[in-house]
């Protein structure tokens, strides 16, 4: 993966290709712009963190894809040192425990991880 670096450190954004994803990833960028390194895929591509290597100091965001299935992904970012912050609305499982994660789940149907963020940052980019 060709990582963009700022200091020495990526900021990598992985998310679902579908309106959800982007919604929600605009969302946070428009609060917190930053050049980022994009990972995502169409609709049902979603094992998605298995295509981020990532490293110690590294900040990685994922937005709407299962935890569940990202396990292994989200699991070698963690032990490479990387910080981790997960917003999703699908089955998750169990969430690791790391200071380094910093994750935002509800599995609620009448949740989508774009209200997720939406909440995150208090409205100020609903529109």
């Amino acid at each position: 993966m060709d990582k963009k670096r700022v200091s020495g450190l990526a900021i990598i954004d992985v998310f679902n290709g579908d309106a959800d994803g982007i919604c929600a990833l605009t969302q946070l960028r428009n609060a917190d712009p930053v050049d980022s390194q994009l990972v995502t895929g169409v609709k049902r591509d979603i094992q998605l963190m298995d295509r981020v290597s990532a490293q110690a100091g590294d900040k990685i965001t994922v937005l709407d894809v299962s935890l569940d299935r990202n396990r292994t992904g989200l699991n070698a970012a963690l032990e490479a040192g990387a910080e981790v912050f997960y917003v999703d609305h699908h089955f998750a499982g169990e969430i690791p425990e790391s200071h380094q994660l910093t994750a935002i789940i509800n599995t609620a149907a009448d949740v989508c991880t774009s209200i997720l963020i939406n909440g995150y940052l208090q409205g100020r980019f609903v529109e």
